[in-house]
Order: structure tokens, then sequence, then C-alpha cells
């Protein structure tokens, strides 16, 4: 009997050895397994009114007539804040050859929000439309901020919490509108790539300009108005394509 129970011992142990130097033997050729990345903070969406959603506007109104030497991008900046808008004027009043448009031309300059709805994109897109307009509201109200920490040369730790909190909180709603715009709509056969492109560029550069990103230049802080203003064209074109 002793000897029996000497040899199933024995087994046991050879059998637990057995299974310790396999284990081992796995885990040195398993990869490691690889954990998600923390997910970044979000910020709350703070709810701005349709009147807040605008620059202030010089022309105002909804139409301009050109005088000499006026030009649409010139108009575009006293209008909706930045050159870049000239696209968007171009395209809704749909003029074909910008360069033959003179003195005596009249343009309709509506907000950009009316623009949106009569072009149809607030048909499929009006939370994305609203989300974007109020983070370009955002951005705007901390722009020169940021420009007079440039021209004092602070550093990237010296960004005051209520620059850094409202750029956080733009950016993480562009981070929502893109997420929209990506997913199924009723009427739309393909996401607009180009819009959503933008609009991700605004989220990683305003993210940036929050943590003190500096180029020197001043041209990463245009850079994000550029953006909005080639997002909302992109906007205007998808709806005229059918949301195709």
């Amino acid at each position: 009997m002793k000897s029996t129970a000497l040899k199933v011992l024995t087994l046991l142990v050879t059998f637990a050895a057995g299974v310790l130097i396999v284990g081992a033997l796995l885990s040195r050729r398993l990869p490691p397994v690889a954990r998600p990345a923390p997910p970044a903070p979000s910020h709350p969406h703070e709810h701005l009114r349709p009147s807040e959603w605008e620059v202030a506007a010089e022309p105002p109104g909804a139409s301009y007539t050109l005088r000499e030497g006026d030009t649409l991008a010139a108009v575009a900046v006293r209008r909706y804040g930045h050159p870049n808008y000239h696209r968007v004027i171009k395209l809704y009043n749909r003029i074909e050859d910008e360069g033959r448009v003179g003195a005596g031309t009249v343009v309709r300059l509506p907000d950009i929000s009316a623009i949106l709805a009569e072009e149809g994109f607030t048909k499929v897109a009006a939370a994305e439309a609203e989300l974007i307009l109020c983070s370009r509201a955002k951005y705007n109200r901390v722009e020169g901020q940021l420009r007079a920490l440039r021209e004092a040369g602070s550093r990237g730790d010296a960004v005051p919490d209520g620059v850094r909190r409202a750029l956080l909180e733009a950016a993480d709603d562009l981070g929502r509108a893109s997420e929209g715009l990506r997913s199924s709509k009723a009427g739309v056969t393909r996401a607009p790539g180009s819009m959503i492109g933008q609009l991700e560029k605004n989220v990683a550069g305003m993210r940036d300009l929050a943590e003190g990103s500096n180029d020197g230049y001043g041209y990463d802080i245009d850079m994000v108005r550029q953006r909005y203003a080639l997002a909302l064209t992109y906007a205007v074109i998808w709806a005229r394509e059918g949301f195709r």
C-alpha cells in the first residue's frame, strides 16, 4: 500500500511540475495582451443660442452690393470672419467665375446657419450643424486671447484655464459632429469624408493649442479658422450632391 501511495504521489508531483513548465513556456511565446488606451476626457457641450453662432457681421444684412475694388475674399472677412468663406459665398450665389464679378453685383450673405438650412444640410444633419456652429463660436471667443498670448511670448503652461477649457469643449463638439456624420442617416448614401477630415484636423489642432502648442508664427491659430470655412464649404457641396 505504501508503495502504491508513493507511486501515486510521485505521478502527481511530476504532472504538476509539467503543467508549470508548459505554462511558463507558453507565457513566453504568447504576445502581451494589448490594453485599450484610456479614453480622452470628455467635456460637456455648452448649448449656445443661434444668435451667438455668427461673428459680428459687416456688412450687416442678407445681401451686399459689391463696390469698386471689392473681392469675395474681402467681403468674406468682413461678413464671416475669414477670407476662406469666399468659397461659401461663391457656391451659395452660384458664381461660376469669380473673376467676372465686379462692382454693382449683388451677393446674398445670410448667416451660415441659414445657408446650411436652405441648402438642405440641416434636413439630415441638424444636430451636427449645431455642434459645428457652436464649436466655431467658442473658438472665435478665445482666438484673440490665443494671439495675445503668442505676442506676449507665453509658454504652453501659461494658457489660461478658461481658454484651455473652451478649446477642449470646442474640440469635443467637433468630435461628436464627426461621429454623427459617419452614422447611418435616412437619405444619405455616403458620409461627407472631406468635411469630416477638416473637422477632425480641427479637433487635433485645438487640442494642441489647449496644451500650449506653438508654431512661432500664429499660422496654427489661423488654420483652425481656415478648416471651419473649408468644412462648411464641403457641407454645402455634400448637400448639393444629394448626400453622396
